[in-house]
């Protein structure tokens, strides 16, 4: 059982491919978040609050369009005969995809965290809300790999669209949680960063999570002998 790649180049070659397919569309994404981030900024609560609300929805919909785009409707176009017909293996087109998608995410991903950073740290804002910003931050990242991994391992649209939406009601009650989380709380309006072993370890279980994930569906395709 093998779980690498057998040919790097021909994983690139997947992974540009996708790219180039939907950064027009990921340009857009990313433009809608600069507007969101500007509001942000812009200090006043119901703006920040717009802008805030916003970058969550566009965070939670660039990730969703990219698996549905990139994975879900390439079933459905029943494209597995054109790449079959490619000199590449089960576990090339797996690591393409799954590092395409990735990388697709990650973009506007880090775009949105290192703003809302850069704003409470440039700002009056206090600065230990960038505490409570790394850990909602993470669970989001975790919320977009568990929808990858299940996507890619599961060949059932119902059960894809089941979990991600399972998997989206989660954020308003994890948000509220941490809220009150001990290690966030009490320096929420301070300006005190402080990387408490609690927040630690939240941050290395979050982490866990999209580790698991990926062996998981990574163990689930090295067992494919072929692409059906």
């Amino acid at each position: 059982m093998n779980w690498l790649a057998s040919d790097a180049g021909m994983v690139r070659k997947l992974i540009i491919k996708d790219w180039q397919v939907y950064q027009k569309q990921l340009a857009g994404y990313v433009a809608a978040m600069l507007l969101a981030l500007s509001l942000v900024g812009m200090g006043t609560p119901w703006m920040a609050s717009a802008g805030a609300l916003l970058l969550l929805v566009l965070l939670l919909v660039v990730g969703t369009y990219a698996i549905q785009s990139s994975i879900m409707a390439e079933r459905k176009q029943q494209t597995v005969p054109f790449i079959m017909s490619l000199p590449v293996t089960p576990m090339d087109v797996y690591w393409g995809k799954l590092l395409a998608n990735l990388i697709i995410y990650l973009v506007p991903f880090v775009l949105v965290v290192g703003g809302l950073l850069a704003l409470i740290l440039t700002t009056p804002r206090p600065d230990g809300a960038v505490i409570w910003v790394a850990v909602v931050a993470m669970f989001m990242l975790v919320i977009f790999c568990i929808s990858l991994c299940v996507a890619i391992a599961v060949d059932s649209e119902g059960w894809n669209v089941f979990t991600m939406l399972a998997l989206m009601t989660l954020i308003g009650p994890f948000m509220y949680w941490i809220s009150g989380f001990d290690g966030i709380t009490q320096y929420l309006k301070s300006d005190d960063i402080v990387w408490s072993a609690p927040v630690i370890a939240l941050l290395s279980a979050e982490l866990a999570v999209i580790i698991i994930a990926i062996l998981a569906t990574s163990w689930l395709h090295a067992r494919k002998t072929s692409f059906l």
